[in-house]
């Protein structure tokens, strides 16, 4: 995630630099593409289904769809969200990129971090929304410890007719790097996990 607002940042600081040294200190708007292009132009007008800009140098008025636009960034800094973009850069230890498996191959040439398990809240409304809390819960804790895949040992729903649903989800992190020494779980021999 930082990562992301880094590169955000340095994208929108670029853009606005490079329109103040292209187009002289005039400041100008900068409208972001949902495939990633970032564009300083003055926006003349907003409509349901289009944004009227000009480019700077042209005296040409362009239309572009609002559903190509993910955001615009006026020159008074207010914000104009659109639609979302068609990919986000994720860090490598966020909890967006951990992934689920139960397959012991895919975590063959991997290392082992530990043991870790989740439960939805007592409040989850159905079972697909307890399945979902639980999982991101333990994609959190997986990420917390650096791991990148979870394999998973266990899963149970529960909860019957007139209770709650719940989730309960467990299974052991693995990593790309070794643990420095003094974590080392003493289930590890040579970066194997010994089951």
């Amino acid at each position: 995630m930082i990562k992301t607002k880094i590169l955000f940042s340095l994208m929108v600081s670029l853009a606005l630099g490079f329109a103040s040294e292209t187009f002289g200190q005039a400041t100008l708007d900068t409208i972001f593409k949902i495939e990633g292009k970032v564009m300083p132009v003055d926006v003349v007008k907003v409509t349901q289904n289009y944004v009227s800009f000009l480019v700077p140098g042209s005296p040409e008025t362009y239309t572009m769809e609002r559903k190509q636009i993910h955001k615009i960034i006026y020159k008074n800094g207010r914000i104009e969200e659109y639609n979302k973009p068609v990919f986000e850069m994720v860090d490598d230890y966020s909890w967006e990129a951990v992934w689920l498996t139960e397959d012991r191959r895919e975590v063959a040439e991997l290392y082992k971090r530990g043991k870790i398990s989740a439960k939805s809240p007592a409040s989850s409304r159905s079972p697909k929304a307890a399945k979902k809390n639980a999982t991101i819960r333990l994609q959190k804790k997986a990420a917390s410890m650096k791991g990148i895949v979870v394999l998973v040992t266990k899963r149970q729903a529960t909860g019957g007719y007139g209770e709650y649903p719940g989730y309960y989800i467990e299974g052991i992190v693995y990593g790309t790097e070794p643990l420095e020494e003094e974590y080392v779980d003493e289930d590890l021999i040579d970066g194997n996990v010994v089951l």
